[in-house]
């Protein structure tokens, strides 16, 4: 996959970081940064690309806990192209770099104020010089996640490995990095390999050594048993669940799970239901947008308002402001006005978007 970082020269990485306020915000967007209190223990913080920072530094907007700033990137035409012209080059390195710098620029203005990084697999020095320079250009928090995905994708290395030296992997990786998060973390369709099962049981290891939090993928074909399972092992494992969210719930379709009830399971044992893959249509996933609003109502009418959150899994060009589509914004601007019209109050969106993501990335550092 080619991604931003892929084959390019050094970045300069001069300027002072910005609050991504600074940019202004708009009427939606403004309304996130109302005053609320939440608490947290003594010394947590937020694990940033720019450094360690309060979790009180997130409540000026919506914290996104799965999006993707590296990604494949091609140049797909916003315009018809006469038969046999040839597609525009691929941009540079710093051309991306640019781009996203302002698509991130325009989530701000949206209500946006932090998005978590997923990446599997080490960085390149490029890469992670690029996240800081999107950081410190664009004023939003940028958390780096980070951990091994599918077993198809694993490094030759690390297949047949213990569990333990696996998670030395991770610690080391993760503070070389400067990760704040761990994921996302995933298990294959239609069942879990014995070698997912270990890595699951290494990324606990490493959870419960660095404090970090935890975010998952699970199959995006329609699989309630496998968000349970992917429970029961973190469980068992001493997890702390109030730093786990379970991801992709919003590809569980109605037909194999009519009331959401893995949805209510995993608020009900304390973890965060993870509903990434709201504001657009993903590949994988052709669930309406009005049906993954039904399963947010469900679950807040449950009671466990807590224990949502939201993200878009932000990884195609077709879908960046520059191409027509709504950015890293979208969750914000095509998903959360379908939940304003179906009656969720401003504080429970705001909860959902500022304070539920806060808490679960928030952690005590070890000594």
């Amino acid at each position: 996959m080619q991604s931003l970082g892929a084959g390019a020269v050094g970045l300069g990485l001069g300027g002072s970081y910005a609050p991504a306020s600074a940019y202004g915000r708009s009427r939606a967007g403004a309304a996130l940064q109302t005053a609320s209190v939440v608490r947290f223990p003594a010394g947590a913080i937020v694990r940033t690309r720019l450094g360690d920072v309060s979790p009180d530094d997130l409540a000026d907007g919506a914290t996104l806990f799965h999006e993707h700033l590296s990604f494949a990137y091609s140049s797909p035409p916003p315009e018809p192209r006469a038969p046999g012209t040839p597609p525009p080059p691929a941009p540079t390195n710093d051309e991306m770099v640019d781009l996203v710098v302002e698509e991130l620029q325009m989530a701000a203005f949206d209500g946006v104020s932090c998005i978590v990084d997923s990446y599997i697999g080490p960085r390149t020095e490029q890469q992670l010089a690029n996240l800081t320079a999107m950081a410190r250009r664009s004023g939003v928090h940028v958390v780096l996640g980070g951990s091994y995905f599918l077993l198809r994708s694993y490094p030759e290395e690390i297949v047949g490995l213990p569990e333990e030296a696996i998670a030395a992997r991770l610690v080391e990786q993760a503070g070389r990095e400067g990760w704040g998060a761990l994921g996302e973390v995933g298990t294959s369709f239609p069942e879990m390999h014995d070698e997912e099962r270990k890595m699951l049981r290494a990324v606990s290891r490493a959870h419960r050594e660095t404090g970090l939090p935890i975010f998952t993928h699970v199959p995006h074909e329609s699989c309630p048993s496998c968000a349970i399972e992917q429970l029961d092992i973190y469980e068992a494992q001493g997890v702390d669940l109030a730093h786990l969210c379970i991801g992709h719930q919003s590809t569980i379709e109605r037909s194999d799970d009519p009331g959401w009830e893995t949805h209510r399971e995993i608020a009900r044992r304390g973890a965060f239901i993870g509903f990434d893959t709201v504001g657009h249509r993903m590949s994988a996933s052709f669930i309406p947008e009005s049906e993954k609003v039904d399963m947010v109502l469900s679950a807040i009418d449950a009671g466990f308002e807590d224990h949502v959150l939201l993200s878009s899994d932000f990884a195609n060009t077709t879908q960046l402001k520059a191409n027509w589509g709504n950015g890293f914004s979208t969750v914000l601007v095509q998903f959360v006005p379908k939940l304003r019209y179906r009656g969720v109050p401003e504080e429970t969106i705001r909860k959902i978007l500022v304070d539920n993501p806060r808490r679960w990335l928030a952690f005590r550092p070890p000594a």
